[in-house]
This record gives C-alpha cells, structure tokens and sequence, in this order.
C-alpha cells in the first residue's frame, strides 16, 4: 500500500513540475495585458460615468454620445 502511494506521489510530482516548466518557457502567455487607468468623466446630461477617451468634449462638459450632446435639456442638468 505504501509502494502504490509513493508512486501516486511521484506522478504527481512530475506532473507537476512538467506543467510549472511549460508556464515558464511560455511567459507571459498565460499573464493578461496590463492596461493603464483611464480617467473617468460623467456625462452632464444623464450622469452615466464612462471613460474620457469614449465621451464627447463640448463647452467644458463631457458628453456620453452626440444625442446627450443635441439635447436641449442638457444645460438643465
């Protein structure tokens, strides 16, 4: 019984170590992409937050799309 779970042991152990080595040689496969924080704006008619490089620069005021931007009501908010 000890034989059969020394070698269960070392099965995985070479398993293991066979995947730790392929992780190794493939870098940065398995690693995501690092992406800087943007800066968030609100939109001054809805107030919906998203970033600045996705909104509209008018007046001062950022804007989520051309249709918040045409809306009269947005000097209200």
């Amino acid at each position: 019984m000890t034989k059969i779970l020394l070698l269960i042991a070392l099965v995985f152990a070479v398993w293991w170590l066979w995947r730790h080595s392929r992780k190794l040689r493939s870098g940065s496969a398995y690693e995501k992409p690092q992406r800087e924080a943007e800066r968030m704006v609100q939109c001054a008619r809805c107030g919906v937050n998203q970033p600045v490089s996705e909104s509209i620069l008018a007046n001062g005021r950022y804007y989520c799309c051309a249709a918040h931007l045409r809306d009269p009501r947005s000097d209200d908010a």
